[in-house]
């Protein structure tokens, strides 16, 4: 599959934690992480398909330069891309730090 240029701005989340009264350590928020730029293409039906066969959920994929920090990303992290939260599901290096692509699925807005 061929990504087009890297002409959309994402960011990338991390969570951010405080202690509550009992001593824990819970999830207050999303911080940025990063901003990087990003080629975007959604997931064609098909790979859907077969995705849904195997129970993994991808909407789209964004292709980012490497990097050692984002490199660092995981499935804890989060991705904001056009006003929407993604939750990312994959992330895998292209060829010899060449780029990274990122799966990922839109997170549902509550009561949308």
């Amino acid at each position: 599959m061929r990504i087009a240029e890297r002409d959309r701005r994402i960011t990338i989340l991390q969570a951010s934690f405080e202690e509550n009264d009992a001593g824990e350590m819970v999830a207050t928020g999303w911080d940025e992480y990063a901003r990087p730029w990003a080629a975007f293409a959604p997931v064609s039906d098909g790979e859907r398909l077969r995705a849904a066969a195997v129970e993994q959920k991808s909407d789209a994929r964004f292709v980012v330069s490497w990097s050692a920090r984002l490199a660092a990303v995981t499935g804890a992290f989060r991705l904001r891309f056009d006003g929407e939260d993604w939750r990312i599901s994959g992330i895998k290096e292209l060829g010899f730090r060449n780029g990274l692509e990122i799966t990922a699925w839109r997170v549902k807005k509550a009561g949308g």
